[in-house]
């Protein structure tokens, strides 16, 4: 009976592992996600990577447990015929070989975990053009007043705009995901509010939204995983300007180099830093 529970628990927790891991596969980046108030069959990002994590400890646990429930029968797969216990028959070195294989080729971008990661950025990118990038990291979480202040538009013309839009606003302290979720609306949706009664910032904001959008894809998480060339050619950068600028920093890399191997040979924190040095 406990052997058939194990058994069961470990059969529908992976089943719902891989559907939150599905979920997390296409869901756009935390900080597209947080400002379109995004969400999937009732649950937002933060919930289901919550979700996910859980069912993964829960997994490992079960797991673990039905290992040992099933040691014997793991342990007869390792020896051979004469009951000898050795770790030299095919299976176990093709199962190890698959296993390391996924694992360094995730790290080091070979086919097709490479192929894998990009479709999953794809989805990625898709979700910011559908759903827009936040003037900067998690502007929901900021207060009305540090909104406009950061973003350079008018307060009193940003409250004036919600108030005129029937929203109840009680503080200019009040922040910009609280006043959406009061509304029923998103972060962005509030913004747009804001934006309709500062002609004066259209333009500006319109170009500035251009450069948010432009500095953001630049210095994103899939940045890292680029190589110098790929960056140069995606970015319309000179291969050769982009080496020298590094080779006067102190070193020197060839082309296949990554932008995070750059990074950490330059000793910056993340390969943003990395952005900013090849576009000063």
């Amino acid at each position: 009976m406990f052997r058939k529970i194990t058994s069961l628990t470990s059969f529908f927790s992976f089943i719902t592992l891989i559907i939150t891991s599905l979920v997390l596969y296409v869901v756009p980046q935390g900080r597209v996600a947080y400002w379109a108030d995004w969400s999937m069959l009732g649950l937002s990002k933060e919930q289901w990577g919550d979700m996910h994590i859980c069912l993964g400890v829960f997994f490992l646990i079960v797991s673990m447990l039905h290992i040992w429930l099933n040691w014997k029968l793991i342990i007869a797969y390792l020896k051979k015929k004469t009951g000898e216990a050795v770790f030299t028959s095919p299976a176990f070195f093709i199962s190890l070989f698959l296993t390391l294989f996924v694992s360094i080729g995730a790290l080091t971008g070979l086919p097709p975990m490479r192929q894998v990661l990009e479709f999953s950025r794809y989805f990625q990118e898709k979700g910011e053009a559908k759903y827009g990038v936040p003037p900067y990291g998690h502007a929901e979480l900021s207060p009305l007043d540090i909104f406009c202040k950061r973003t350079g538009l008018d307060l009193e013309k940003a409250v004036n705009s919600l108030k005129k839009a029937g929203l109840e606003l009680e503080s200019t302290k009040e922040t910009i995901k609280s006043i959406a979720a009061n509304a029923g609306l998103t972060p962005k949706e509030v913004h747009d509010l804001i934006l309709k009664d500062q002609p004066e910032h259209d333009s500006s904001m319109n170009k500035a939204n251009m450069n948010s959008k432009q500095h953001s894809e630049q210095s994103g998480a899939g940045i890292g995983r680029m190589s110098i060339e790929q960056y140069c050619a995606k970015y319309n950068l000179n291969l050769n300007t982009a080496l020298d600028i590094l080779r006067e920093n102190g070193v020197v890399v060839d082309k296949k180099t990554t932008i995070k191997e750059i990074a950490g040979a330059l000793g910056l924190d993340s390969p943003r830093a990395v952005s900013s040095l090849l576009n000063p």
